[in-house]
Formats: structure tokens, sequence, C-alpha cells
């Protein structure tokens, strides 16, 4: 999700598939890394307490990036502790590897 544009026919499926993930919730309000707030498909590691979310626009559903967040306390983090986070803030497409949008291939 955050390195690459999966082809538009993929897309979907990898949502359904990802709401079929036992575990898998919801979350109303999640922040990215640039601040931007939308609506999340989360999944907690009860092994470390932390929660890793997909966070999407509330209105187009454009992914917007993904952070992961403590939400049991552990020997290292607190609860509430954001431990990871990345945001999409620009996106392009080329038509080959190791070519830079905007220069001709």
């Amino acid at each position: 999700m955050t390195e690459s544009y999966p082809p538009a026919d993929l897309t979907p499926a990898l949502y359904k598939a990802a709401a079929r993930i036992p575990g898998v919730v919801a979350v109303d309000d999640a922040v990215d890394a640039t601040g931007r707030h939308g609506v999340a498909v989360a999944r907690l590691d009860e092994q470390s307490g932390q929660r890793t979310e997909w966070i999407f626009d509330k209105k187009t559903y454009a992914f917007l990036g993904e952070r992961s967040v403590q939400v049991e306390p552990s020997e290292t983090f607190p609860k509430g502790t954001v431990n990871f986070t990345i945001a999409i803030t620009q996106r392009a497409v080329v038509n080959e590897m190791k070519e830079v949008p905007g220069q001709a291939g």
C-alpha cells in the first residue's frame, strides 16, 4: 500500500481480503504523519499490544498513510504511543521501473 499503486482492478480485492482477516476493525478517526484525519482499517497485534492502521481519506477513501499505535501498555511504551507513522503526500505513475516522474522515459 505504501510503496506502489496496485492495479485498479486489484485494489478493491485487497480491501475485501483485508476485511476478512480475523481481528480487523474500523477506526473512525486516525491521523497520518502530516496530521490529516481519516478513517482506518486496523488490526491489533496481541503480543506487542500495537495496532497497525491503514488510513484513508474520509470522503474519497484515497490511501493517506499508515501508523502503529500502542493500545495496550508495554514495558517500553505507554498506551497511546504512536510507534510508527508514514504519510503518502504524492504519487505518480511511470512507464517503467527507476523512471522518475516528469522525466522523459
